[in-house]
């Protein structure tokens, strides 16, 4: 590092030296620990600031600032930079560095992915991915923010509070995924069956172990934009945060923050600036106040570039700027609404609407309705209050998928700004809904289990029926109702209760055992095709191109399964057709949009009073929603779809969702 970038180092340092001798508060003031974030770093971005991005010169960079932070502490760590949609830009280990992480959720759980040893430069590339893919211009989120939200209470250690609110979003953007695109210039030769394979910049790219929960990964920006996040591996453990009463010490997030000196998170964006159920977001358990300045950065030795395939060649290079069809998200306007859709190198759409595959008295969805249902949607997203974005009052900002029954995508659109994460996430939930909806769920879980090869699989189709008796399959299902059934306590936060049908039991009570990676049948589903490609238990010689097999489940949950809210099946009358997922904005928001998006007062609203049912849109019949089921827990029964009670930006309409 040389000349200007190396003297903004020097003196941002310096400056956070003398905040911490004069006993400042970190960059917001908080002088109870955590970080606040960068307050040079606000630009009062709310979604339509001017896209940037990482050059290879601001890479380098964010890669010394590493290497000097970790030398002054005196040890040796992995590091990874990625941009918004997920390029891995440069992977670099330093000499005496872990070269493996063992992934533990700390909870003394058995089974899945727990005592797992992975590769520290897989590792450090998810946590670069989550930094990117949970964060946004209106919010910056980090692996510790991920931590919090997806354990079995929220907050974690809390009692008797219900699961976080993100429950198994940790098991999406997966290589295995039909929606993330493979990296064909890092291929390494190794044949990918239909997997779409791209060079270049197009995103979104895949994260090889998902989305993490380990301190260390946090969200990079350029004038208060997005560009891309840092992920740093030290300690050899891939883990998470099991007590945030207390403010801690990581070294791998003190080494992530000094790297991300002139590229932090805008302080008005950060995670401590949004409440969830009342309760504020952790972004980090330090602030740029308690760094210590380095010595100054020396020159990185390339040799030290990590050649990884699927990933990266082991150079430097740039990032995608991201809204432009380079990336693979191109920023459009649809229904009046700032917009963006997923396309090609050269801006053709990759899923252009289409009709739904054939069914019975031609009752599947047409082109026409697909389009409708994705007007409807966004537009009930843009009028929508954001619960995870400022300003205050901001519009929700998601990714909406329309599917048929099948899980074939037939249409998609997302807002502009609104979190890459949600791209995946959205077709898992619109397919989750469809799936177990479908009258042939059980049959299908029968024949996963008799064709499983690697790792355990439960007989979870056995115990679903047990749980729910006659009426399963048969209803209609949410993703949040699928949620409630995936937890390991039922009801859900009620600890010391047996597991869901869908989940396994708290560890002490089952073998295996419970932990956040090890959820039960969602991760039973995607197992052997996610540790595939980490080579686990043998290197591979192909990758898969479906999270599930295709010969018992087709495309229906190709990416796999996800079990939190903001999916319900679609129907014509009686008649499951398909289905909608919406994901991106916090969860309440996540139904409302889903399920008012595809009502008849929403589909009126955009335009489409002639599409649809004219009481229900497409939503399921009233009697035959899993909120009328019965659970062996006495006066407890399946949510469908919550709606936030007064959902609108400046209306006072409460209850919208009512009625249909």
């Amino acid at each position: 590092m040389k000349g200007d970038k190396a003297n903004r180092f020097y003196i941002a340092a310096l400056c956070l030296l003398m905040a911490a001798c004069s006993g400042g508060g970190g960059s917001g003031g908080d002088s109870g620990g955590g970080d606040d974030g960068d307050t040079s770093a606000n630009f009062d971005c709310n979604g339509a600031c001017t896209h940037q991005s990482l050059s290879t010169a601001d890479v380098t960079q964010i890669l010394e600032q590493a290497v000097a932070a970790t030398t002054q502490l005196a040890t040796a760590g992995t590091f990874a930079v990625v941009d918004r949609v997920g390029n891995v830009l440069a992977v670099y280990q330093m000499p005496g560095a872990t070269p493996t992480t063992m992934i533990s959720g700390g909870n003394g759980a058995q089974g899945g992915l727990e005592g797992i040893a992975v590769p520290a430069s897989l590792a450090v590339i998810s946590k670069a991915g989550t930094g990117a893919y949970l964060s946004s211009q209106g919010n910056g989120f980090s692996t510790r923010t991920a931590s919090q939200i997806i354990q079995e209470n929220f907050n974690p250690g809390e009692k008797n509070a219900p699961g976080g609110p993100l429950s198994g979003v940790q098991f999406s953007q997966l290589l295995c995924s039909d929606i993330t695109i493979r990296n064909a210039t890092v291929a390494a030769g190794i044949p990918a069956g239909t997997k779409i394979s791209r060079g270049g910049q197009l995103g979104p790219r895949a994260l090889p172990l998902g989305l993490a929960a380990d301190p260390g990964g946090i969200p990079l920006y350029k004038q208060g934009d997005l560009v891309g996040g840092i992920g740093v591996e030290i300690d050899g453990v891939y883990t998470l945060d099991l007590d945030i009463r207390d403010y801690d010490d990581p070294i791998e997030e003190r080494v992530a923050l000094a790297a991300s000196v002139g590229f932090g998170a805008p302080s008005e964006r950060v995670a401590s600036q949004m409440y969830v159920a009342g309760r504020s977001l952790r972004y980090t358990d330090l602030g740029y106040d308690d760094l210590v300045v380095p010595e100054a950065p020396a020159a990185l030795n390339t040799s030290n570039l990590l050649a990884i395939p699927e990933f990266t060649a082991g150079t430097i290079v740039s990032g995608a700027t991201f809204g432009t069809a380079a990336s693979g998200i191109l920023n459009t306007v649809r229904a009046g609404v700032a917009a963006s859709s997923l396309v090609f190198e050269d801006g053709t759409a990759r899923y252009p609407t289409r009709a739904g595959s054939a069914l019975p008295g031609g009752a599947q969805l047409s082109a026409t309705e697909v389009d409708a249902l994705l007007d409807s949607a966004l537009l009930t997203a843009s009028r929508t209050r954001a619960a995870i974005r400022r300003p205050l009052d901001s519009a929700a900002r998601v990714s909406i998928w329309i599917i048929d029954t099948q899980g074939n995508p037939l249409g998609f659109i997302r807002s502009q700004d609104a979190p890459i994460f949600g791209i995946d996430v959205s077709l898992q939930k619109a397919r989750t809904a469809t799936f177990f909806s479908s009258p042939d769920v059980v049959s299908v879980l029968a024949a996963a289990r008799a064709n499983n090869s690697v790792g355990t699989f439960a007989d979870w189709s056995a115990q679903i029926v047990q749980f729910l008796g006659v009426d399963f399959p048969g209803s209609a299902f949410g993703a949040r109702s699928i949620g409630n059934l995936a937890r390991p306590f039922f009801v859900d936060g009620i600890n010391g209760n047996s597991p869901g049908p869908l989940s396994y039991g708290f560890p002490g009570t089952s073998e295996p055992s419970w932990s956040p990676f090890n959820t039960g049948l969602q991760l039973e589903l995607v197992f052997q095709r996610l540790v595939a490609p980490l080579g686990v238990p043998a290197a591979p010689t192909s990758l898969p191109d479906s999270c599930t097999s295709r010969a018992v489940f087709g495309s229906r949950l190709a990416n796999g399964l996800q079990i939190f809210a903001g999916g319900v099946p679609l129907y014509r009358g009686a008649t499951l057709i398909g289905g909608i997922g919406v994901s991106g904005d916090g969860i309440d928001q996540d139904d409302m949009t889903a399920f008012y998006g595809a009502s008849a007062n929403g589909l009126q609203f955009a335009g489409h009073a002639t599409i649809g049912d004219p009481v229900a849109g497409f939503n399921a019949p009233t009697p035959i929603r899993a909120d009328t089921l019965t659970t062996p827990e006495k006066n407890t029964r399946l949510r469908y779809a919550n709606c936030p009670e007064g959902p609108f930006v400046g209306s006072n309409e409460q209850n919208v969702c009512e009625g249909f």
